[in-house]
């Protein structure tokens, strides 16, 4: 998932990258042409599943997206979202938190695996989250 607008233009950039080279591959002419279908699929794939993921992302920021939470262990990723939901920036969660932007770039790197109760409470606080509706059984 793409978590900020420095993976968003790194990812797009990928994607020009591998358009290049499907480019070349068919300029080729050495290539027999099974081996040539089979690479530039394969290069086909990487780009639709990096389109894809900006697709979420840019879908995330225009607020197309319903947040959903549906176990415990989606809290991360309904964090993540929430905050590109939001308009908000890394470093401006940050700045909410008193915390270096390299902070919450580590945490949601790491799907907030290191981070405490407190701290996560406050992340929760400044993204304004509201807490979904729980069915227990």
């Amino acid at each position: 998932m793409i978590q900020n607008e420095h993976q968003y233009k790194v990812t797009k950039g990928e994607i020009d990258k591998l358009q290049q080279v499907i480019d070349k591959l068919l300029e080729q002419q050495n290539i027999p042409p099974s081996q040539l279908a089979a690479m530039q699929n394969s290069f086909q794939t990487q780009i639709d599943r990096m389109q894809m993921e900006i697709q979420a992302y840019d879908d995330l920021k225009a607020g197309k997206v319903e947040i959903t939470m549906g176990a415990i262990e989606d809290l991360p990723k309904v964090l993540i979202q929430k905050r590109i939901g939001l308009g908000m920036t890394q470093k401006e969660l940050a700045a909410k938190l008193g915390i270096k932007e390299q902070m919450v770039q580590r945490y949601e790197a790491s799907s907030y695996e290191s981070i405490g109760f407190q701290r996560l409470t406050e992340v929760w606080n400044a993204l304004s989250a509201s807490i979904p509706n729980v069915t227990v059984t």
